[in-house]
């Protein structure tokens, strides 16, 4: 019987790091996005990801030797990045989102999950602009919540917070008392005076400047960085020819 429990535990080992092993192979253009994500922090940095998702980003920073943790409120991706990633040691994942206090929240699910959001305010914008006018946000859950300031306590201070949790950015900010090295946050043009509030709160705590990805670029167009006034010009202006420009904020501490 003990042999027979053995040679389970042994297999169940050996699937599970075959399944990691394929979650972390990288496409080749995946191979190019590790590139741009390693100017941001190096091996055995601390890398938040809130608003993990499926793992995509997280992904590209256990490649490239960071230790991450992983903040998924939505059951269901949390249990499938669990079953990819509990064999790295490097990883942890916390079935919890993240905001301006430790709770709870109602999390609205998205009939796509990359869209379930925790605002409202984000939801509405996003559908009367017609860029998600398809989808639902008919199911509701309560989810529990933490603050970055709890988290670093916690676990130590990240090199890099990567954030992308669907208009509620600056709730995760809010939770944030301390000045981190590099902060990404999603942008949406729909939602451009919430961004800039974002880095309002970034000012206060330190001396950051701003860049702009667009899309799934993973490139910065500009290699300068600019202040929060210069990157809005460059925002409003690119969205006066594009009015639905999405991407992510890069935010860098000097």
């Amino acid at each position: 019987m003990k042999k027979i429990k053995w040679l389970k535990y042994l297999n169940d080992f050996i699937v599970s790091r075959k399944t990691l092993k394929s979650f972390l192979k990288c496409s080749l253009i995946e191979k190019e996005q590790l590139k741009f994500y390693s100017q941001f922090f190096s091996k055995n940095d601390l890398v938040f990801d809130v608003g993990a998702n499926t793992g995509s980003r997280t992904k590209l920073f256990l490649n490239l030797g960071a230790k991450v943790i992983c903040y998924e409120p939505q059951p269901k991706l949390f249990e499938h990045l669990s079953s990819y990633l509990k064999q790295n040691k490097k990883c942890l994942i916390k079935n919890l989102g993240l905001g301006d206090y430790r709770g709870s929240q109602i999390l609205n699910l998205s009939d796509a999950h990359v869209l379930s959001s925790m605002s409202e305010r984000w939801i509405n914008a996003t559908k009367d602009s017609g860029r998600f006018a398809q989808y639902n946000w008919d199911t509701k859950i309560k989810v529990d919540i933490s603050t970055l300031d709890i988290e670093i306590a916690r676990h130590g201070m990240p090199t890099y917070v990567k954030i992308d949790v669907e208009g509620y950015e600056l709730e995760v900010l809010k939770g944030l008392s301390v000045p981190i090295k590099f902060i990404s946050i999603e942008f949406t043009a729909e939602d451009i005076q919430q961004s800039i509030a974002c880095m309002d709160k970034l000012d206060e705590l330190g001396n950051y400047q701003y860049n702009f990805s667009e899309g799934e670029s993973h490139f910065f167009e500009n290699d300068k960085w600019f202040t929060k006034k210069q990157l809005f010009d460059y925002l409003n202006s690119k969205t006066q020819n594009k009015s639905n420009l999405w991407g992510d904020i890069f935010c860098k501490l000097d």
